[in-house]
């Protein structure tokens, strides 16, 4: 299911898309007790809201549910890709308050990819800060 809703979502079916992943295919992780792949679709939810235009609705589901879920779980490469996509999130408000949480979100993204070896990742972290003109932090 979550393949066709892939499919729908690339189409541009985003409302049947988005009721898969709520009715068919989040029920099965959560029957399973997978909580990984539930925070994965949670995250594919947030992606259809936010293609969607309801960005504080996008921005309340990779919050509160995707984030803690990858917290305790360890999963460190997810935790900054939600982190990161938090701050685009973020960036799509266009609002200048948010601009201090976006550059603390990806500062610390980019710390952790660098901390953690994931090369591709620091170098994609990295080119969205210098995009948006915010500093990069230290290498340690």
């Amino acid at each position: 299911m979550g393949k066709i809703a892939d499919i729908l979502t690339a189409r541009g079916y985003l409302d049947d898309a988005l009721r898969i992943r709520r009715e068919e295919e989040l029920p099965v992780f959560e029957q399973l007790g997978d909580e990984h792949s539930r925070a994965v679709t949670m995250g594919k939810i947030a992606d259809i809201l936010q293609a969607q235009g309801k960005v504080d609705e996008a921005l309340r589901t990779r919050t509160e549910e995707q984030l803690p879920v990858y917290e305790r779980l360890g999963d460190v490469r997810s935790l900054l890709v939600a982190h990161v996509k938090v701050a685009l999130t973020l960036l799509l408000r266009r609002r200048a308050e948010d601009v201090p949480e976006i550059a603390r979100q990806l500062g610390e993204s980019l710390s952790a990819a660098r901390a953690h070896g994931f090369a591709v990742e620091a170098g994609q972290i990295a080119e969205i800060m210098e995009q948006l003109g915010l500093p990069l932090p230290a290498e340690q």
